[in-house]
């Protein structure tokens, strides 16, 4: 028999890679009557739509795309995946933010769901990170960049606070992984020219 905390973990999971599916830019931007895929770098994520359709409804699939790696985390809770494994299984609303089932696995980066799974792993001191990050934008003036503050604040944060381990070790895990999206994926886009505005 499959021991119960498996079967959690497993649930947790599905349902994070669910959540992370959901298209929130496409349909932000459709309502504004812009096809995300075919404007700017044809990223369906939150800085695509920041830039090229309009910053409140950047500003709305930031937020949204963050809620959805909050609840992936909570859902987890919810469904008594262990402590220790909560990072892992939240993380696949970031997989799912890659590779959604509901867009034919045609994802964005994913950058603000992992912030939104730091921000629920680590609690009030999440929303710290978060706002080092709103407030690198400005600056950075890029998305993706600003988000890797948010993370790395996380990761710092976490450790200077308990550390709490759990925390700690799951920001690591979506750090990397985003990180190594940028430079394995999104970068080399890039630099091939195969979009008509790149990342800055």
């Amino acid at each position: 028999m499959i021991p119960n905390e498996i079967i959690a973990v497993v649930a947790s999971a599905i349902v994070a890679y669910l959540l992370g599916s959901l298209p929130v830019a496409v349909f932000v931007a459709k309502v504004a009557g812009v096809d995300i895929f075919k404007v700017g770098t044809g990223n369906p994520g939150a800085s695509n739509v920041f830039r090229k359709v309009g910053r409140r409804y950047g500003a709305v699939v930031f937020g949204l795309d963050i809620a959805k790696g909050v609840v992936a985390v909570i859902a987890a809770m919810l469904l008594g995946c262990p402590d220790v494994f909560l990072p892992v299984a939240s993380a696949f609303a970031i997989v799912g933010h890659w590779l959604p089932v509901f867009m034919r696995f045609k994802g964005g980066a994913g950058l603000a769901t992992g912030v939104g799974i730091g921000v629920a792993l680590l609690g009030v001191w999440g929303l710290v990170a978060t706002v080092a990050g709103l407030a690198a934008l400005p600056i950075i003036k890029d998305g993706p960049r600003a988000a890797a503050v948010t993370l790395v604040v996380a990761v710092v944060t976490a450790f200077l606070t308990g550390p709490n381990w759990v925390a700690l070790g799951g920001m690591v895990l979506v750090l990397a992984m985003l990180v190594a999206r940028l430079f394995l994926v999104e970068y080399p886009k890039d630099r091939r020219g195969e979009r008509p505005d790149p990342h800055i």
